[in-house]
């Protein structure tokens, strides 16, 4: 069933198809020329939810069951219906085990979009045991990529089994106790090994376990064991079972209210279980330390303590660029922040989600600082702050922070106040019958606007009262009276300095006073000559104004760096240019020229020279008989003779030959693999590898060429800011801007199209390298003309309009994209349809991109690892047209209103939870199946340039990790909001302390590694030489590593004068390093001084 679209939508999306079916076309004939091991491009189409989910795990067929069944239910009830019918239909045919498995990895596949790896990589198998007592029980083995199926499709996995298991006739699991101690004490050493979003109690695991009906284990996963409850006849493994743990403790555990949702609403019994575990988890639930206050990091600053003042000030409204976990900013505050915080630096953050990316909006207050000469000054743009940043003595204010009312809806919490701003004013004004004037207007006319209407006082003329004592709003009234007008400004006495920086108001130094500007006559107004009655200090200055002042920030949120932003080629470790293996002859780098050095031209009998080993299946010609590795001979593809084993190859050969086909002379430095981790060992052309030499080019495990971008999300766009000529904008049919208006001029604002994309510019030299590349594969392996045809001087713009494949690494799923322009940040600006169509939001998630053409000539699952996880971040299928219906679900709860009600300001004042106020937001969920679900969305706050603001981290910029801490640190001691002693503390609590320890461990029972063909040993050799190639021996840990942050943690306790108990258990590690390190009985020495 397509999804409903306008007919210009419409259009747009046959467009893309086309183009994609020309990209088809073309990779069906060059593949024919013999250089891959399939004729046709080996990512099939899909048009919707149910070819993906028939692609990714079948049966076969079931696509068109699957759209009947999602055209009358939601997601969650299909699953559990196809599932039904599924294990009814295949038990006689395949039997009760394989039924069970194909229905729980088809529904699975059904809630996680046909996108996700959960059903193929996530859930090893599905089988039946027996319990004690004779009878037979379902059991699914999950493995650690689970991981990405997130929380409430892991519960859901085990509840659709469970259902499964009924219609096959097998009865519930009954877990032996030796079982659920094994549970108890496996999933606590997970979270200590690993990490888990929630760690349940024993009680909890117990409570879990014993009621669930289905047996939950899973295949090992690390390599740390259990100490007890070993070798039980149910449990295969002593290992930790990874997958097993997160379904239990983040899956079943965390997300138990919303498993019950699903089971009250499908009717389904046997799950009563999850009720008191809920409401018993509700009881114990208390206010704990923030998450990001106690993961602290070297080098990522905390920015704000809740409720702190200067922190973070709560505005409701939505960006062009906000929303799907995004937030904005003003670029003025980025500045501020040393540039830590930067376009798409991920945020942790205090409520309504754990974090987001931020965005810029010029449109928001920007921070207040004091300057180094004394003077207070309010910073609203990027200029404006990077010409007194070096003179910032400390930041009074860091400015607001914009969130969507959508994130509050999405992450179920409850609605905050907001701050009082001006379009909450307006709302009032005009809900008073007034109208509100052009801009904000000065403090006479807003008086007079305020005791027309009964309205209270312009936010633009309101200050931050309720950080005022009731002792303090006297002794300001004292010293204001101590003070004097001159002209329109008024001086305060210096001793005021305090009290208006704490109210937020501006002011310079005039000799021994301050001089307060325009902002003098409310600050008076407000204060009036006498003591006013009221019982808090708001009634007081509401009482001598005449008007109602409101609580300019009555919520402060407290937030901290996470990750930087990031714009990079994708590379393996190390990063080859080719698929082809070069064995332990390549070294350590794996090159291809170090591999050939290895081989004699010839004997010295005149005879032919020995080969290079390699790991690698024979191959040979059709035509000359030929035997080779090679995948292409003679001008076609060559067969397989032998299966994949180690053998003697004439590499020299193959590269000569290589060389001829690829048209190259010299050859390039070229980096291999050391051998093929598929299953068939099958190598890719040689030939591929050297075209991408000739560019630096680094081929990722499928074939293909990657480039990663931080995620952001966008609605529109300006043609100017992101490169596009006007004439290239009509090309792409962006015709009209969000007026109407005929596109003529590069400032006018336009709709995103749901499948454009604009990426970083830093990506664009890699990106013309790739079309080069490609345009050289189609000319000199496969006989085609050049697509893309690139001149010599080509700029990034000549790429414009060309298709992409987008993917993201917890996915099988690709999503075909158009390229229509560059941003100047670390990042790539997509439609929120976009990125949740790949099962992504803009918390600080980074995702690729590629070529399509690329990606159909070039990717194939034959090179694919055969260890778990192999078929994760790979374009198994490609979704060629977004519907809104089927992606997920947090893209629904995004607001496009152009501004918010005014019930909805009142009611966040009240604590409202947003649930209640969906009927008065206008949101994606509400548009579904209509054409409006693509277009026409609004917003309420405007941004000037999507590229203003730091384009790269501070974080970034710098270079040891010192440096990065005492950065953070200098800031920590410049913010309000912050506390530099308590960042150096759990900096060395969680960060420094945990490297120490851990590595003089690690030191301790380290092994050694071969310096010439990477070999590693346990245990030291008993000769000095590597026992495999004579190379000499390192040890795997040097001892500079184990105290690299000694000094530093050192330091940073004495200066920022950390508890003694720290200090303390600092000196206990220095102590034992010095023990293990500098004792003169205990020496590190060469291996040779044994001998």
């Amino acid at each position: 069933m397509a999804a409903v679209a306008s007919p210009e939508m419409e259009a747009y999306f046959e467009a893309l198809e086309a183009r994609a079916e020309a990209c088809y076309e073309l990779v069906g004939r060059a593949r024919k020329a013999g250089y891959d091991l399939e004729d046709e491009a080996e990512i099939p189409r899909a048009r919707d939810l149910a070819e993906r989910v028939e692609a990714q795990v079948g049966p076969e067929g079931i696509a068109p069951r699957i759209r009947e069944v999602i055209a009358k239910h939601d997601r969650q009830t299909a699953a559990l219906l196809v599932a039904r019918e599924l294990a009814g239909e295949l038990r006689d045919e395949l039997g009760v085990e394989k039924a069970l498995e194909q229905a729980v990895r088809t529904s699975l596949s059904i809630l996680t979009e046909g996108v996700l790896v959960a059903p193929t990589e996530g859930v090893v198998r599905v089988a039946t045991m027996e319990n004690h007592n004779s009878t037979r029980c379902a059991a699914i083995y999950y493995a650690g990529p689970i991981r990405a199926a997130g929380g409430t499709a892991q519960a859901l996995s085990v509840l659709i089994a469970d259902v499964v298991r009924r219609e096959l006739g097998l009865d519930a699991y009954i877990p032996t106790s030796a079982e659920v101690e094994r549970y108890k004490e496996e999933i606590p050493l997970y979270k200590r090994a690993v990490n888990l979003q929630y760690l349940p109690s024993g009680d909890e695991i117990d409570a879990i376990v014993r009621a669930c009906p289905v047996c939950i284990t899973g295949e090992p996963t690390e390599r740390l064991e259990v100490a007890g409850n070993r070798d039980l006849p149910r449990v295969e493994t002593n290992r930790l079972r990874g997958g097993a743990a997160l379904v239990i403790a983040e899956g079943l555990c965390l997300k138990a209210a919303k498993v019950l949702k699903h089971v009250e609403r499908l009717e389904i019994d046997g799950w009563d279980f999850l009720r008191s575990y809920a409401e018993q988890k509700q009881e114990k639930a208390g206010a704990g330390e923030y998450k990001y206050l106690r993961d602290v990091l070297v080098g990522r600053p905390i920015f704000a303590f809740p409720d702190r003042p200067g922190g973070f000030r709560l505005r409701y409204g939505r960006t062009r660029l906000t929303g799907l976990a995004a937030v904005a900013l003003n670029p003025a505050t980025m500045v501020a922040l040393d540039s830590f915080t930067a376009i798409g630096t991920q945020l942790k953050i205090q409520l309504p989600g754990k974090a987001a990316a931020v965005t810029p909006c010029d449109s928001i207050e920007g921070p207040l600082v004091l300057l180094d000469d004394g003077s207070c000054v309010r910073l609203s743009s990027r200029d404006e702050a990077e010409a007194v940043a070096p003179r910032i003595r400390e930041i009074i204010d860091v400015g607001e922070v914009l969130i969507p009312p959508g994130e509050f809806l999405e992450n179920n919490h409850a609605l905050v106040p907001g701050g009082w701003c001006a379009e909450w004013w307006e709302a009032e004004l005009r809900a008073a019958g007034g109208e509100p004037p052009g801009g904000v207007p000065d403090f006479a006319a807003a008086l007079a606007l305020s005791q027309q209407y009964s309205v209270p006082l312009h936010p633009a003329h309101t200050f931050l009262w309720h950080d005022l004592s009731l002792d303090e709003l006297a002794q300001l009234r004292q010293l204001a009276a101590d003070g004097s007008r001159d002209g329109d400004s008024f001086l305060f006495p210096a001793e005021a300095q305090p009290l208006l920086l704490t109210l937020g108001v501006p002011f310079a130094p005039a000799g021994e006073a301050l001089r307060v500007g325009h902002e003098a006559a409310a600050l008076l107004h407000s204060l009036g000559d006498a003591d006013a009655e009221g019982d808090d200090v708001l009634a007081q200055v509401s009482a001598a104004a005449g008007v109602e002042i409101r609580a300019r920030a009555p919520t402060r949120l407290g937030a901290s760096m996470g990750r930087p932003e990031k714009a990079d080629v994708r590379r393996m470790k190390p990063p080859p240019h080719v698929l082809f293996p070069v064995g332990p002859a390549g070294g350590p780098q794996r090159m291809l020229n170090k591999a050939l050095e290895s081989q004699p031209s010839q004997s010295q009998l005149g005879r032919p020279g020995k080969g290079v080993e390699l790991e690698a299946e024979l191959r040979y010609c059709r035509t000359c008989s030929n035997e080779t590795v090679a995948v292409h001979h003679c001008g076609q593809r060559t067969v397989v003779k032998e299966q994949a084993k180690r053998r003697e190859v004439d590499l020299r050969t193959e590269v000569e030959s290589a060389q001829r086909n690829a048209g190259i002379g010299v050859l390039p430095p070229v980096k291999g693999v050391r051998s093929m981790m598929s299953a068939s060992r099958t190598p890719e052309a040689l030939e591929k590898g050297l075209l991408r030499a000739r560019y630096d080019l680094r081929v990722f495990k499928d074939g293909t060429l990657r480039y990663d971008m931080m995620n952001l999300p966008l609605t529109h766009f300006r043609p100017a800011e992101i490169g596009l000529s006007v004439e290239k904008a009509h090309e792409l049919g962006y015709t009209h801007d969000v007026e109407g208006a005929e596109l003529r001029d590069g400032a006018q604002l336009l709709e995103l199209r749901v499948q454009d994309l604009i990426i970083s510019r830093r990506a664009s030299d890699w990106l013309l390298g790739v079309a080069r590349f490609v345009d050289d594969e189609l000319k000199q392996l496969y006989g085609c003309d050049r697509f893309y045809n690139l001149p010599d001087a080509a700029q990034p713009e000549d790429l414009i309009g060309q298709l992409l494949i987008c993917l993201s690494p917890h996915t099988s799923a690709g999503v075909l994209a158009r390229l229509i322009g560059f941003t100047h940040a670390k990042v790539q600006y997509g439609h929120p349809f976009m990125h949740a169509a790949k099962r992504r939001n803009c918390d600080g998630d980074e995702d690729s991109v590629m070529l399509l053409l690329d990606g159909l000539l070039n990717f194939s699952e034959h090179f694919l690892p055969t260890t778990r996880g192999g078929t994760m971040d790979i374009p198994r299928v490609l979704g060629t047209r977004i519907d809104p219906t089927e992606i997920d679900n947090e893209a629904h709860n995004i607001d496009l209103e152009s501004e918010l009600p005014l019930e909805f300001y009142r009611a966040a004042a009240r604590g409202d939870h947003p649930a209640t106020l969906r009927e008065r937001l206008d949101m994606v969920a509400d548009r579904l199946e209509t054409p409006a679900q693509y277009e026409g969305f609004g917003f309420t706050h405007s941004t000037s340039d999507l590229n203003d603001g730091p384009h790269e981290s501070r974080y970034v910029v710098l270079g040891t990790m010192l440096e990065k801490s005492q950065a953070t640190l200098e800031l920590a001691q410049r913010l309000r909001a912050s506390d530099a002693t308590y960042v150096a503390e759990r900096t060395i609590e969680k960060h420094l302390m945990r490297d120490l320890v851990g590595n003089l461990r690690a030191f301790a029972s380290q092994g050694v590694r071969c310096k010439k063909c990477t070999a590693k040993y346990r245990r030291p050799p008993l000769r000095e030489t590597c026992p495999k190639c004579g190379g000499g021996l390192l040890l795997n840990i040097s001892r500079a590593s184990v105290s690299k942050y000694r000094i530093m943690a050192h330091e940073m306790a004495q200066r920022y004068e950390a508890r003694p108990f720290l200090k303390q258990r600092l000196e206990l590690i220095f102590q034992s390093i010095e023990d293990t390190l500098e004792n003169e009985e205990i020496q590190q020495t060469s291996l040779g001084a044994f001998m």
